[in-house]
């Protein structure tokens, strides 16, 4: 059960930027599930399932409860982060509005289906804002401390940052001591 009962309409950009802001935090992720669970939104951590590219869930319970379930396929703030947000933006953005529909993503793999392309872009922008990205001129040259500025100016993890970078230039080898890697599954005993 959770503490408070889930309102269709509540995920906005203010609960996005409260959630995200939780990021700072050194226990960030934990404090993004009590933080869901206070607004009726179930947030259910399991293993990665084997031989699969899973990384998030996202469904309504029969009485209307949206659950999100994340695998934590990679152990990595960054991607613990931008899961959520997608996931979250389902519920947001679609569930509330279709009958009987459940998501289930990989989060890296390229999609043509505008529904994972609204999800990714709504996720992008709470984590990051458009405006915020732009400014800042991250790119090819950018090291740590770029992304802890931008990190600090936005009071998030530069893990949020450090992940983004390496999405846009496409290089997954860059700022690797940056995402939060092995940071995510001990908090919740995985």
């Amino acid at each position: 059960p959770l503490p408070d009962s889930y309102v269709p309409g509540r995920i906005d950009r203010e609960l996005a930027d409260e959630l995200v802001h939780l990021s700072y935090l050194d226990e960030g992720p934990m404090h993004a599930q009590e933080f869901l669970a206070k607004n009726g939104i179930h947030l259910v951590i399991e293993r990665h399932l084997h031989r699969t590219y899973l990384d998030g869930a996202s469904m309504l319970l029969q009485n209307g409860t949206p659950v999100i379930g994340l695998t934590l396929r990679h152990d990595r703030l960054d991607n613990f982060w931008f899961t959520l947000c997608h996931e979250l933006a389902h519920i947001g953005l679609h569930l509330e509005h279709m009958d009987d529909k459940s998501f289930f993503d990989d989060v890296e793999a390229a999609s043509a289906d505008l529904l994972e392309r609204a999800a990714d872009d709504w996720a992008s922008e709470v984590l990051i804002p458009t405006r915020a990205w732009q400014k800042a001129g991250l790119g090819a040259r950018s090291r740590a401390p770029d992304v802890k500025k931008l990190a600090r100016d936005l009071r998030i993890s530069p893990a949020i940052v450090a992940g983004r970078l390496r999405r846009e230039l496409n290089n997954y080898g860059v700022l690797s001591r940056q995402v939060g890697a092995g940071k995510v599954r001990g908090m919740f005993g995985c």
